[in-house]
């Protein structure tokens, strides 16, 4: 924020791909840690990145002839409340809650059809038992044991 203050082109980033995933709460932090604006603080993660690298021209702002890749959230995306709805790369919908919320009631439907339908075939299955009795068996490993070392020689003196 004091940078920003001073006129200079502020931006954040991050080679973490988690943190990469929540740049808008880094920009939401700069608004209320800062007393950055919240426009300003949505630039720290937009435009200000591609002045930086001289892409801006190209990308960072939607306007028209420029590439977006886009994310559209239920509220402000400074708020932490919000959630990401839909994204969009190269024009192409990449993501959209609607259909990922269909998608896993869907799946849990068909998991819980093919565990019944395991359950009711009667089949054993694989003899998995013997293995979890015996871990040993599950791991590789190798064992030093040193048997006549003493570490407190140094303490006895005769």
């Amino acid at each position: 924020a004091l940078m920003h203050q001073q006129g200079i082109v502020v931006s954040f980033n991050s080679d973490d791909a988690e943190l990469g995933r929540h740049m808008n709460h880094e920009a939401a932090k700069a608004m209320k840690y800062g007393g950055v604006n919240p426009m300003e603080a949505l630039q720290f993660v937009t435009l200000n990145p591609a002045k930086q690298l001289r892409i801006d021209h190209r990308v960072g702002s939607l306007e028209v002839g420029k590439d977006a890749d886009i994310a559209v959230w239920s509220g402000s995306p400074l708020s932490p409340m919000s959630r990401c709805e839909q994204t969009w790369i190269d024009g192409r919908k990449y993501f959209d809650r609607e259909q990922d919320k269909a998608d896993r009631k869907r799946d849990a439907a068909l998991h819980a059809a093919l565990v019944q339908k395991v359950m009711k075939s009667g089949e054993a299955g694989s003899n998995r038992s013997s293995l979890a009795d015996d871990p040993s068996r599950l791991w590789p490993h190798h064992d030093e044991y040193c048997h006549d070392h003493d570490h407190d020689d140094h303490l006895h003196e005769e």
